[in-house]
């Protein structure tokens, strides 16, 4: 894959859904205040993030040499080759609230983190209400997406470097520095 294949396949992809995660910030503030808010935009951009964030990180993969089976092993081989990945964050940029999200920082070698997990009961077990917690809906909520939107741009930024220098600027984050 070159850095040119890289940004109209992935990096536009991530544009489109970054813009429609800010268009909610028009009905709720992207600040921690409201981060158990939840709705079902929500909803559909967890389900899209997260499928672009496995598609995305199987690419990385097959850049790596490697053909891992899941989402874990899947993080796990890029952390080996990128171990910085695991403790970067993704800073939100003014005019919202400075929140810094490390999203692959939970991650270890048999369990995912908690945005990963959450992604999986919504997509799986959505209708399902655990006695002893909130109801699987409503797990996709502000910070879930807005962490899984983060791990989606650091994986981004890092294949495209990992790609080499080409010369291409990429359009700017409107929401991550």
């Amino acid at each position: 894959m070159t850095p040119q294949q890289f940004s109209k396949i992935f990096w536009k992809q991530y544009l489109l859904l970054e813009k429609d995660f800010l268009e909610t910030d028009e009905f709720v503030t992207i600040d921690k205040s409201n981060f158990k808010t939840f709705s079902s935009r929500y909803t559909y951009l967890l389900l899209n993030i997260c499928s672009e964030i496995d598609s995305i990180a199987e690419e990385y993969c097959k850049v790596l040499g490697r053909k891992p089976k899941n989402i874990v092993a899947k993080v796990r081989a890029i952390v080996t080759k990128t171990p910085r990945i695991k403790n970067e964050r993704a800073i939100t940029k003014y005019p919202y609230e400075v929140i810094k999200p490390a999203p692959f920082q939970a991650f270890d070698d048999k369990v995912a983190a908690e945005w990963w997990r959450n992604y999986n009961l919504v997509k799986h077990a959505r209708a399902e209400e655990p006695s002893d917690s909130i109801p699987n809906s409503q797990l996709a909520n502000l910070k879930s997406v807005l962490w899984a939107l983060a791990a989606l741009y650091i994986l981004c930024q890092n294949l495209y470097k990992l790609l080499g220098e080409s010369g291409l600027q990429l359009e700017p984050s409107r929401l991550f520095e």
